[in-house]
């Protein structure tokens, strides 16, 4: 039952904003009346006068209550609104970040079996270098043979 009642509150409290605006002018027009029979036998001009002074504040009083109760359901309206944006926001970030992890590791790993194949490269290059230099340290450490020695 409050879940029939507290699921529609904002159409509930516009309808009530609505009501208040037409209760206040009959209410207003009851005020004036009251006030013009009441004041009546002192002075009828000033009672008349008198009369739309209290009947019009009373108005602009009640419709500004009435404004602020609508406004304030036209929030409750736009905050309901916003909040289900932004969860459907979270949900296409998580699905952002999830794909973004996903294509990070497999270019990681991309990298990495890349940075293998190179290791595997670079060391055949320095064992290749290293045994040339041996060489060439072989070589020139063994005597020279022929027309160099004189």
């Amino acid at each position: 039952m409050f879940d029939a009642i507290f699921g529609r509150s904002v159409k509930i409290l516009k309808i009530l904003a609505k009501v208040q605006c037409v209760l206040a002018f009959v209410l207003a027009s009851m005020l004036c009346g009251a006030v013009h029979e009441m004041l009546k036998p002192f002075s009828q001009f000033s009672a008349i006068v008198l009369g739309l002074v209290v009947a019009v504040v009373f108005w602009v009083l009640q419709m500004f209550l009435a404004w602020a109760l609508y406004a304030f359901a036209e929030l409750v309206e736009y905050t309901k609104a916003t909040h289900e944006e932004l969860s459907n926001m979270s949900e296409g970030l998580a699905r952002y970040t999830q794909a973004t992890y996903e294509e990070l590791h497999s270019m990681n790993q991309g990298l990495e079996a890349y940075t293998n194949a190179m290791g595997k490269t670079m060391n055949s290059i320095v064992a290749k270098h290293c045994c040339a230099e041996e060489e060439r340290a072989r070589a020139a450490a063994r005597p020279q043979s022929g027309d160099n020695n004189k």
